[in-house]
C-alpha cells in the first residue's frame, strides 16, 4: 500500500512543485513589467518636465528678457515670442526645445479676472499636429506647469502651460534622422548607421518635407533635413544607412 502511494504521491509532488515554479515565474514576469512600465512613465514625466522648463525659462525659447537688465525671470514668458511660437511651429516642435526620442505639442491657457472670478483667457498652441497611431502608438503623457505672460511692465498675467508627450515609432524614427541632421549640420556626422522598426509601411513626402507612417490614420512628421528616401512598402525592422550629399540626408 505504501509503495502504491509513493507512486501517486511523487508524480503530484512534482505537478505542485510546477505550479509554484510556474506561479512564481509568472509572479516575477508581472513585477519586472510593472517596474519597466513606472520606469517609462518616470521618463516621460522628466522629460516632459525639462522640455516645459526650457520652454519657460531659455531666451532661445520663450522666457521673457529684460531689456534694461538683460535678465530672466524664472518661468515668466514673453507674450512676443509666445505668438511668434504659435504662428512659426503650428505644426512642428521648435529647435530650442526639440526632443529626439519623443514628440510633443504644448498649450498655454491664460487666466484672466472677470466679475471677481478667475477664467480663461487667450490660448496659444504649437508644436506637432500628428503623432504615432494605432500599434505604432507606444504611450503618452499630459503634464502642466503654472507660467506667466509678459504683456508689459504693468500687465503679467497668469497661465498654465501643457504638454501633450508621445512616445511613439515614428517619434523614434524621426527623432533618429533629425538628430543626424542636426549633427551634419553641427560638423559632428558624416555617416551612421541605425536599426530601426515600424509597424506600418513609411513613406516620404518631399512636396511636404515630411515622413509619413501609413496605417489606419496616415501620421506624418516634417523632417529637418530635406531627404533622399525611398521609405519601406511594409513593416519590419531596417538598417538605415544615413549619408550626405551637401545638405541633403541620403538614407538607404
Amino acid at each position: 500500500m505504501k509503495g502504491q502511494l509513493s507512486y501517486i504521491i511523487k508524480p503530484l509532488s512534482l505537478v505542485i512543485t510546477i505550479i509554484l515554479l510556474l506561479l512564481l515565474y509568472n509572479s516575477i514576469s508581472s513585477f519586472g513589467a510593472r517596474e519597466r512600465k513606472a520606469e517609462q512613465s518616470l521618463n516621460l514625466v522628466a522629460d516632459a518636465t525639462n522640455i516645459l522648463l526650457v520652454l519657460a525659462n531659455s531666451p532661445l525659447c520663450l522666457a521673457y528678457q529684460s531689456p534694461a537688465t538683460e535678465g530672466l525671470y524664472a518661468n515668466i514668458v514673453d507674450i512676443g515670442k509666445l505668438n511668434s511660437f504659435a504662428r512659426t511651429y503650428a505644426t512642428t516642435e521648435p529647435e530650442c526645445a526639440r526632443n529626439f526620442d519623443y514628440g510633443w505639442r504644448v498649450t498655454i491657457k491664460e487666466f484672466k479676472q472677470a466679475g471677481g472670478q478667475p477664467v480663461y483667457g487667450n490660448n496659444w498652441t504649437f508644436g506637432s499636429a500628428s503623432f504615432s497611431q494605432d500599434a505604432a502608438f507606444r504611450n503618452s503623457l499630459d503634464f502642466s506647469i503654472p507660467i506667466a505672460i509678459h504683456y508689459s511692465d504693468t500687465v503679467t498675467r497668469p497661465a498654465l502651460m501643457t504638454i501633450h508627450l508621445v512616445d511613439g515609432e515614428l517619434e523614434k524614427i524621426t527623432g533618429v534622422i533629425d538628430w543626424a541632421c542636426q549633427s551634419h549640420r553641427l560638423g559632428n556626422l558624416v555617416k551612421s548607421t541605425v536599426e530601426i522598426h515600424t509597424s506600418y509601411p513609411i513613406s516620404y513626402s518631399s512636396t511636404a518635407k515630411s515622413l509619413c507612417q501609413v496605417s489606419k490614420t496616415n501620421s506624418c512628421r516634417a523632417t529637418a533635413c530635406v531627404l533622399d528616401f525611398q521609405g519601406f512598402k511594409s513593416a519590419g525592422t531596417y538598417l538605415l544607412k544615413i549619408n550626405f550629399d551637401g545638405d541633403k540626408e541620403m538614407i538607404r
